[in-house]
């Protein structure tokens, strides 16, 4: 069930973070001028120096030092684009109310088609959210490396206000660059959307300030690498350790896993060269898939004390197999996938979990 769980994993966060590289590997070529292929290929290597000699101590600290980096990066863009577009504030919301108002806060609506909503936001984002940070090697590792269990649970809290902060600010900016573009467009013809910011930062801001900006953005993109690929090589190398044959040797388990790591970074840089569509909802699809089932999972094994192994498989399986069937044939939006695999995993395994050993006893009898 261990191995299971952790391939779902692997393979998941593999293709996610393939996104996210695709996404940075487009800034980095606008900025440049250089092709898709080459801006994925110095990203990752790039990210694959540092978390290759520095492990999870140098994950942590560059994260750090790229939280505030593209913070701060962030809230000069906002500013920069308040103060450029014509009119100020006043423009901004009438301009937004007239194009589907791009400011409204909630929607209340019922339907399971429409993306964006106050149901799907709070159940389908407290499924995400549970998911992410309850059983994401990604941050585990994280909240594990701190230095007590106090640590680790103020660093959880914070983190949901700073993402909260974060998410609001990311908005706001893309409501301003959509305004901003209605009086100096940005894009040619056929130019993909997901360019819009970085050919903002290299056509409209000062010279020294769109490469700190540009900077800020390469920052967050190698944060994610490098905590991804960090998670990808242990969670390859402790899950898998038996098969392996150095569970027991310390010096030899950071040999394999330095080797992982470049293994999987030649995976990302695969990944990163695919062809995803618009990129932030082919991230979030991507993990919406494993991640229900992996929740689902971790609360059958915490509150279901008659939970098996083959009723957790089976769970596992119909969990994944009905959030594919979902997104193949309707057109749920893809936030409700994680209450949906997180529910049929549950049940389908506590269900099985008991319907296997009674058909066992009765077979033996």
């Amino acid at each position: 069930m261990r191995s299971l769980a952790a391939s779902t994993f692997l393979i998941t966060r593999a293709m996610a973070e393939g996104v996210r590289v695709a996404a940075i590997a487009l800034v980095v070529s606008v900025a440049i001028g250089t092709s898709i292929r080459l801006a994925v290929f110095l990203v990752i290597a790039l990210t694959i120096v540092y978390t290759f000699e520095g492990g999870m101590k140098a994950v942590i600290w560059t994260d750090v030092a790229q939280l505030l980096l593209y913070l701060v990066g962030s809230a000069i863009t906002f500013l920069f684009l308040l103060h450029r577009i014509p009119g100020g504030w006043n423009e901004i919301t009438q301009v937004a109310a007239a194009h589907g108002n791009k400011l409204q806060l909630f929607d209340f609506s019922l339907s399971l088609v429409t993306t964006y909503t106050f149901w799907s936001g709070v159940i389908g984002g407290t499924f995400l959210t549970m998911a992410s940070h309850g059983t994401d090697q990604t941050i585990v590792q994280r909240l594990l490396a701190a230095k007590n269990e106090r640590d680790s649970r103020v660093a959880l809290i914070a983190s949901g206000f700073i993402v909260l902060f974060q998410f609001a600010l990311f908005l706001l900016v893309g409501v301003l660059l959509f305004v901003f573009s209605q009086h100096t467009p940005l894009l040619a013809t056929g130019q993909r959307l997901d360019a819009v910011l970085p050919t903002f930062l290299v056509r409209e801001m000062p010279t020294g300030l769109a490469g700190i900006l540009l900077a800020s953005i390469l920052a967050v993109a190698m944060s994610n690498a490098s905590g991804s690929l960090n998670s990808l090589a242990a969670s390859t190398v402790l899950d898998f350790s038996r098969l392996s044959g150095h569970q027991t040797n310390p010096e030899k388990f950071l040999k394999l896993s330095r080797r992982i790591t470049l293994v999987w970074g030649a995976v990302l840089i695969c990944f990163g060269l695919v062809s995803w569509g618009p990129l932030l909802e082919a991230g979030l699809t991507v993990i919406s898939f494993p991640f229900g089932s992996l929740l689902g999972l971790f609360l059958l094994g915490t509150f279901d004390k008659k939970a098996t192994g083959t009723g957790a498989t089976i769970g596992m399986f119909a969990g994944l197999a009905v959030v594919f069937s979902i997104w193949r044939f309707t057109s749920v939006a893809y936030p409700w996938y994680f209450f949906v695999g997180t529910a049929v995993t549950f049940l389908i395994g506590s269900l099985m979990s008991r319907i296997l050993p009674a058909r066992a006893t009765q077979r033996s009898a």
